[in-house]
């Protein structure tokens, strides 16, 4: 079992990553077409976005993981429970849809009033309503173990989004809109693509308001703790644009992207490891093995951070993103905050696999409320900055208080050593961002720091234990 994991986690990795990296890839064709308005703009109308994908999932994507295993010695039983969310999932967003084209006077309202943003709007809507299905799909792959499928499904979906957002953006130079726009376009074809792959699982036998039940108590949390994650970094965009204007929101859009592809990171291998977390947690083995998971992945995530801090002034200079260059004042902070962000979602599971899940947006309810609260009240004093050190503070308490509540119901044995060490590696690294300017010779100096750094974890640091050094060294021989 742990080799098949240890093989299928890559695919799972990337395959995730390229879904949540596009924004990041496309970044330097939105910096050279877009302006900084038009890309606070953009940022207003992806956030209502995701929190309209969030409303319209219902929190399924998790449920079927979690129950797969529940039905697996009885296949036609898993039919019967995917098919009747299936029919639920279509009735329920068609209602969504048509309720939000009625009331879409309020979205205006909401936005950016000063201009008519109908169109953008009504594709908004559409291109939720689009996201919702292929999700399902990725998340039988998953449960499956049908890896390279989930990978192909996931390029496929990254190279059609690529091309027609490019279409729309540098061929027919429609702007914002036309990133809007080519969301809507690239979704079609995967919303028609999936209903065909869900033939396997589709059934008109043994549909029953006992599965929706079931699936709803579930999945219904999960659907507030999608939608409470995009308050506690989306909300802010709406409080930016008010307080500050388009310029600063397209400056902390960028900013926010960079430090996005650690979210990704940790989203991409919290997803591998979920299904895998639920086939193994009853063995003896797993709250060590998950334990030693988490304190590894602190520290790859500290590394990537410190290695993007390091290095982005530099690669934002090179690709024509000289405007932007401002947003490294505050973007350590994003990124710290991303490191516990990623943790959460490694950590969340031991509340999944108990079922309870209601704890979930509790807690992130009360993280929302704190941390906006005080967002609000300091913007005009510390602008950017103070959102982002107020992100840290709130994604860090959020990682705590979820792991303290997680220990109830199923422990996991963390080792002290990983997290003082991820700690002060992360600690170092980013104090010699900051004291160091962004010089060549000062980039030498950072990289040499990030390099000792990992040199120190296997010679010098008790990081890893014996055993994982020869687990470590096994795996390279064979590759």
């Amino acid at each position: 079992m742990e080799n098949k994991f240890s093989k299928n986690v890559s695919l799972y990795t990337i395959g995730q990553f390229l879904s949540q990296a596009l924004s990041f890839v496309l970044l330097p064709i939105y910096i050279s077409q877009l302006s900084v308005d038009e890309y606070g703009i953009v940022a207003v109308f992806m956030a209502i976005g995701t929190f309209l994908n969030a409303l319209m999932q219902y929190g399924f994507s998790p449920t079927i993981m979690r129950y797969y295993f529940e039905y697996k010695d009885h296949p036609e039983k898993f039919k019967s429970f995917f098919s009747s969310l299936l029919f639920f999932l279509f009735g329920g967003n068609i209602l969504i849809v048509l309720t939000l084209c009625i009331v879409h006077n309020f979205i205006y309202q909401f936005t950016i009033s000063n201009e008519d943003v109908t169109i953008y709007i009504y594709y908004v809507i559409g291109y939720s309503f689009f996201f919702t299905f292929p999700l399902l799909n990725l998340s039988l792959f998953r449960v499956e173990g049908k890896a390279k499928k989930y990978f192909i499904f996931n390029l496929i979906q990254f190279f059609i989004s690529f091309v027609v957002i490019y279409f729309f953006v540098v061929i027919q130079k429609d702007g914002a809109l036309g990133k809007i726009k080519g969301e809507f376009w690239a979704r079609l074809p995967l919303f028609l693509a999936s209903f065909y792959l869900y033939r396997k699982y589709f059934t008109l036998q043994g549909l029953a308001l006992s599965y929706l039940k079931r699936a709803l108590n579930f999945g219904i949390p999960l659907m507030f703790q999608s939608i409470l994650w995009w308050g506690l970094y989306r909300l802010d965009y709406f409080l930016i644009e008010k307080e500050l204007g388009s310029t600063s929101l397209g400056l902390y859009n960028v900013a926010f992207q960079i430090s996005f592809v650690v979210i990704t990171l940790g989203i991409s291998y919290s997803l591998a490891w979920t299904p895998h977390f639920f086939s193994i947690a009853n063995e003896k083995r797993t709250p060590i093995l998950y334990g030693n998971l988490i304190g590894n992945y602190f520290m790859f995530l500290t590394i990537v951070s410190s290695g993007i801090y390091f290095s982005g002034y530099h690669v934002l200079k090179l690709i024509g993103g000289a405007k932007y260059l401002e947003i490294f004042d505050f973007l350590p902070w994003l990124l710290i905050g991303a490191i516990f962000q990623s943790g959460y979602y490694l950590i969340h599971q031991t509340i999944q696999y108990s079922k309870k899940t209601w704890s979930i947006p509790l807690i992130l309810g009360l993280g929302i409320f704190v941390g906006f609260a005080f967002e609000y009240l300091i913007i005009n004093k510390l602008e950017l900055l103070g959102i982002s050190i107020i992100k840290v503070i709130t994604f860090s308490t959020l990682f705590v208080l979820t792991y303290l509540k997680g220990q109830s119901y199923y422990k996991i044995k963390i080792p002290l050593n990983k997290i003082i060490i991820a700690i002060l590696v992360l600690i170092v690294n980013f104090s010699v961002g900051y004291i160091l300017d962004y010089s060549i010779t000062s980039l030498g100096l950072k990289l040499f720091t990030l390099i000792i750094s990992i040199l120190g974890l296997w010679f010098f640091l008790p990081f890893f234990s014996e055993e994982e050094k020869e687990m470590i060294r096994k795996k390279m021989k064979r590759t």
